[in-house]
């Protein structure tokens, strides 16, 4: 029960996109593109990129490598830019996400 509140809650604030309550002093997370070849397949955030890496070639996923983007960020800072950046993408892609990416924010 804990963890359907938890998911509730997070899936709140992305889409209220205010995300001042997952900030911490601490930069941990990471923004990251998945590419096949030169094209982008997925972009995300994790604080974890090698595994993160692993569960997404357990996923299925077909990809060449992994590209981290910038430096660390806090959460909050990894969500926002990941927003953005899925913003920016579609605009350049007909309105539509990468191919893993399921929905708007991530």
């Amino acid at each position: 029960m804990k963890k359907i509140a938890c998911m509730s809650v997070l899936i709140s604030l992305l889409h209220s996109q205010d995300y001042s309550c997952l900030a911490s002093s601490s930069r941990e997370s990471y923004n990251y593109e998945l590419k096949r070849g030169l094209t982008v397949v997925y972009r995300g955030q994790t604080n974890n990129l090698q595994r993160r890496e692993s569960e997404h070639l357990r996923d299925g996923k077909v990809f060449t490598h992994m590209k981290k983007i910038g430096k660390a960020k806090t959460r909050a800072g990894a969500l926002k830019l990941e927003k953005k950046s899925l913003e920016s993408y579609r605009k350049s892609h007909k309105g539509e996400n990468p191919k893993y990416n399921k929905t708007d924010h991530g």
